[in-house]
């Protein structure tokens, strides 16, 4: 079952080890892992596969609704009349521009036509200057699904599984993107988003929640940064599958179809032995850390009874009524949710931008897409020096500096000011907050109740996420000032709020809401944990 299907060309085993006594989950899955090997890398990167696409499918509006502001032509009087009044020469560039066609008023099909190779969803329904706003709308309701997944999947991830919830979240996102391709109209392209986010959003938490859960205590901040490189590859994918394929209508076939195809692993892969515990099988736990030892090449063979654990009757009810009962679980949540809302805002803010910032999209993504790769690769050692909560300081403040860094009018090249090498600073720190947060929330949450919170502060994120990508449209509206201090302002809010969270480096997950009161010095508690050791 699960992992053992792996296991067939394995060389020669190894002497099992026996167990010396009742053990944690945690001590469990540390003395598994001893070190990486070719087998369990590929585990890990093809369990995330699904994971790979959130990105993808979170931009693919800004390449399937581009509007080319630069490649039109004249065909009305009016519009005739402006070109030679601008350039006598009738060979200036710079008239082919937003400000031209805005600032006049100009209609397509009427005064200009599009001569841009590529289609887009934005040309076909008249999406431009004035109703623009439609193609900012129609990236934000994929954040209106995800709030709706993710505050579905607080009792979908502590009742069937992360596995199974990941796997269900993946099909809805795929299955909607592939419709995506024949939708004749706005309308209808609202409501594929939705369900692209609500699909997609459970997906990807829980593919973090099992992934963290496998990963021996040494290890958890190494894969939480490693998943999210792999997310980061989403970037890569939509920006290769949007520059090869012309036609708006292909691009969500394509992205559709990967999907699909990148769910096929978790299938059969099997669910989290934390999970397991909690719920009390205890069998399927002892199987799968076999199954995980056999891929190890460390096979430790458990006794029925050898794991200690708090097994927990997951009722979505009695979940809710803890947040009131323990005090230190409620406070943390909260300033988790806040924290997250803040991040996710500032993140989608500057990743919806770069069209507003830099005349090139496709390269602008890119370098977008290897800041993030860079933020999610230094955060290994960084959170290693400086530990969890440290690490977050410090990239927060970078991100403060990155903003003031950037309001100077400094022209740098001829397609590079400060602002954009600025911004692309600042992205590459808040996406290491963003990072880091993901880390630093599961490691706060109980195991019983970390699809929750994890879904929780998510959904939190998704409302920032949503108003991110508005924060865009300042630039046409206000001096350009305005949103980077707004930035700037907001960047500080969450650095008060870490501020307020306990640090969790070197401490063991939390199993139960008593073990969080427990491990934050809350005496109160203290009988319960002594009387479980």
């Amino acid at each position: 079952m699960g992992f053992s299907k792996l296991d067939d060309d394995e060389e020669e085993p190894t002497e099992p080890t026996k167990d010396e006594g009742p053990i944690s989950i945690d001590q469990a899955v540390d003395k598994i892992w001893n070190g990486l090997n070719i087998k369990i890398v590929l585990v890990f990167i093809s369990a995330v596969g699904s994971a790979y696409l959130t990105a993808a499918e979170i931009y693919i509006t800004i390449f399937t609704g581009i509007i080319p502001y630069t490649d039109w032509t004249c065909i009305s009087e009016k519009c005739f009349g402006l070109l030679i009044a601008a350039t006598p020469s009738n060979n200036s560039q710079t008239f082919y521009s937003h400000s031209t066609m805005c600032g006049n008023k100009l209609q397509a099909g009427l005064d200009f036509k599009w001569t841009s190779e590529r289609t887009s969803f934005s040309m076909d329904w008249g999406f431009y200057c004035d109703t623009e706003t439609k193609l900012t709308v129609v990236s934000s309701f994929f954040f209106i699904g995800a709030f709706v997944g993710l505050l579905s999947s607080t009792a979908i991830f502590d009742r069937t599984g992360r596995r199974n919830g990941a796997i269900g979240g993946s099909v809805i996102a795929a299955a909607a993107t592939v419709a995506a391709t024949w939708i004749p109209s706005y309308e209808g392209l609202l409501v594929v988003r939705v369900f692209q986010g609500f699909g997609q959003f459970i997906n990807f938490t829980g593919v973090y929640c099992w992934v963290i859960e496998f990963a021996p205590s040494h290890l958890r901040s190494s894969m939480s940064s490693i998943l999210l490189i792999c997310w980061s590859f989403g970037y890569l994918v939509i920006v290769l599958i949007g520059y090869l394929i012309p036609v708006w209508n292909y691009i969500f076939l394509a992205t559709g179809i990967l999907n699909f195809l990148f769910i096929t692993p978790l299938l059969i892969y099997p669910k989290s032995p934390r999970f397991s515990l909690v719920r009390g099988k205890e069998e399927e736990a002892r199987e799968t850390l076999a199954a995980l030892g056999r891929i190890c090449n460390n096979k430790v063979e458990f006794a029925a009874g050898s794991l200690t654990f708090k097994a927990r009757k997951q009722n979505y009810f009695q979940q809710l009524k803890d947040f009131k009962k323990y005090p230190t679980l409620r406070k943390e949540t909260l300033l988790c949710m806040g924290c997250w809302f803040i991040v996710a805002c500032l993140f989608y803010g500057l990743s919806f931008g770069w069209s507003k910032i830099s005349t090139d999209l496709y390269g602008s993504y890119l370098f977008a897409a290897l800041g993030k790769v860079i933020a999610f690769t230094i955060l290994i050692p960084i959170c290693a020096w400086l530990g969890r909560k440290k690490t977050m300081l410090f990239f927060l403040v970078c991100g403060i500096l990155s903003n003031f860094l950037a309001m100077p009018d400094v022209q740098l090249s001829e397609n590079w000011t400060l602002e954009h090498v600025s911004c692309l600073l600042g992205s590459i720190a808040i996406t290491a907050v963003f990072g880091q947060l993901y880390l630093f929330t599961s490691e706060i949450a109980p195991t019983s109740h970390r699809g929750m919170v994890m879904s929780l502060s998510s959904s939190a994120a998704r409302v920032g996420s949503f108003l991110g990508t508005y924060i865009n449209l300042l630039y046409d509206m206000t001096d350009r000032r305005v949103p980077l201090g707004v930035i700037a302002g907001a960047t500080v809010l969450c650095g008060v709020a870490v501020c307020f969270l306990s640090d969790t480096t070197g401490r063991r997950i939390a199993e139960t809401p008593e073990d969080v009161e427990v491990m934050s010095g809350n005496k109160k508690y203290q009988p319960v944990q002594i009387e479980a050791e």
